[in-house]
C-alpha cells in the first residue's frame, strides 16, 4: 500500500478564515453534563480569542468582538483527552445545545457557515455508514462475484460523495468550510480541476491564513505538470554532500520519492536496480529523495545497502516536512517523475513494466539523445 505523507485537514484548521469589519458576537447555551471546573471558549487565527466562565450545570454565555470568521472551539481542557466542539464564530447571536457524551454533535444555530459545513458533514457520514456496511458484508461473504459487486457500490459512493463537495464548494464560495473540503479532495481531483474549484473560491477565502497550504499545494502542482520544467532543489546526500536536481541536466533522470518504512517503495528497488543498469551508460540517472527522518537515518542507509541501490540519495530528513517533496506535493510514497535532459519532466509515476517500456522508447539500443 502506498502511504499518505500529508494532511491538508490538520494544516487547514490552525488559521482563521474571512475578514470583515470588527462587530459583536455572543455565544450562549448549555452542555449537559459537562465535566470540568471550567467551560472554555478559544479562536484561532490572527487575532485569537479566550475566555471561560466556571461551570455550574453546563450553561455558558460568551461576549467579545470579532473581525473575521475564526475557526472556534468550545473546549474543555481538563483530562487526559480535552474535548471539543467546532464552530465557525460569526458576529452575531450563536446558540450552542447538546450533552457532553457527544459533544462533536451539539446543535449550533446562528451560524450559516457552521450549518452550510454540517450539511456536507452529514452527506459524508451517509457515505461512511453505507460504506462501512458494505464492508461488514464484504467480510462475510464467500462469492467472489457479490464481493466484487460490493467493492463496486463503495466506488459509486465514493463518486457521489466527490461530486456532493465539489458542488458543495461551488455553492458556498464565501464559506470558510470549502478550504477543508477542498484539501480533502485534492488528492482525487486531477490539477485543472483542483485549480478551478480553488479559483471559484471568493477572494477573502482563497486569501486566508487556512488557504495558505492549499494555495502553495495548487501554484506547487502547476509547476510540477508534464511539459514543465522540474523544480530545482539542493540536499544532502548519504555523505552529506550537497547534491542538486539540475546537476543531473543533459540526462534522462528519474526522480524518485521514497522511504526505507515504505513497502512498496523497497519492493520497487529491484527494477531500478535493473534499469539503472540496463540504461546507465545510455544516459540514464535515477535520483532518489527519501521521506525519512533523522531518527531513521540509520534505517535509510541500511535500506540503500541491503537494496543494493547504487545511484544518488538525498535527504534533508524532515519526513513528511521533506522539502523537496513539498515542492513536489508528493502526497504518497512511492512517486516519481521523469525528467528529459533539457530538465522538463515528461512523465510521472512510472513502475515496474510501465517504467521500463518508456526506458526502452527513449534508450533502446536504436535510439539516441
Amino acid at each position: 500500500m502506498k502511504k499518505f505523507i500529508i494532511n491538508f485537514a490538520v494544516t487547514f484548521f490552525l488559521g482563521c478564515s474571512i475578514c470583515m469589519a470588527q462587530q459583536d458576537f455572543t455565544v450562549k447555551g448549555k452542555i449537559t453534563g459537562w465535566p470540568g471546573k471550567y467551560i472554555n471558549l478559544e479562536t484561532k487565527g490572527e487575532n485569537p480569542f479566550k475566555d471561560s466562565v466556571e461551570n455550574v450545570d453546563g450553561s455558558f454565555e460568551f461576549k467579545g468582538r470579532t473581525e473575521e470568521v475564526p475557526n472556534a472551539f468550545l473546549v474543555n481542557k481538563e483530562g487526559e483527552n480535552p474535548e471539543f466542539k467546532f464552530f465557525f464564530l460569526e458576529p452575531g447571536n450563536i446558540q450552542i445545545q447538546g450533552d457532553y457524551k457527544n459533544l462533536a454533535s451539539a446543535k449550533v444555530t446562528g451560524s450559516k457557515y457552521t450549518d452550510q459545513y454540517q450539511q456536507i458533514k452529514d452527506i459524508h457520514n451517509a457515505k461512511k455508514n453505507k460504506v462501512d456496511s458494505l464492508y461488514a458484508l464484504v467480510d462475510g461473504e464467500k462469492d467472489k462475484e457479490k464481493s466484487k459487486g460490493y467493492f463496486r457500490e463503495m466506488e459509486e459512493l465514493d463518486k457521489l460523495d466527490i461530486e456532493s463537495t465539489k458542488e458543495f464548494i461551488k455553492s458556498h464560495p464565501k464559506n470558510p468550510a470549502t478550504i477543508y473540503e477542498l484539501g480533502g479532495l485534492s488528492m482525487k481531483l486531477d490539477y485543472p480541476t483542483l485549480k478551478a474549484l480553488f479559483d471559484g473560491l471568493d477572494v477573502s477565502v482563497r486569501e486566508s491564513v487556512n488557504a495558505e497550504a492549499l494555495k502553495t499545494s495548487v501554484i506547487n502542482l502547476g509547476n510540477i505538470q508534464v511539459g514543465k520544467i522540474a523544480p530545482n532543489f539542493t540536499q544532502p546526500d548519504s555523505t552529506s554532500k550537497n547534491i542538486q536536481l539540475t546537476d543531473f541536466k543533459g540526462k534522462y533522470v528519474l526522480l524518485d520519492f521514497w522511504a526505507s518504512w515504505c513497502i512498496p517503495c523497497r519492493k520497487e528497488h529491484p527494477n531500478l536496480v535493473q534499469a539503472y543498469a540496463k540504461y546507465k551508460e545510455k544516459g540514464f540517472e535515477i535520483l532518489g529523495v527519501s521521506i525519512d527522518t533523522k531518527d531513521e537515518e540509520w534505517r535509510w542507509k541500511r535500506a540503500i545497502e541491503n537494496d543494493g541501490v547504487t545511484w544518488t540519495q538525498v535527504s534533508d530528513l524532515k519526513g513528511q516536512h521533506n522539502e523537496a517533496a513539498k515542492l513536489y506535493v508528493i502526497q504518497m510514497v512511492p512517486s516519481n517523475f521523469l525528467i528529459d535532459p533539457s530538465g522538463k519532466i515528461i512523465a510521472t509515476n512510472l513502475m515496474g513494466d510501465n517504467l521500463n517500456k518508456k526506458l526502452e522508447e527513449l534508450l533502446g539500443s536504436n535510439n539516441t539523445f
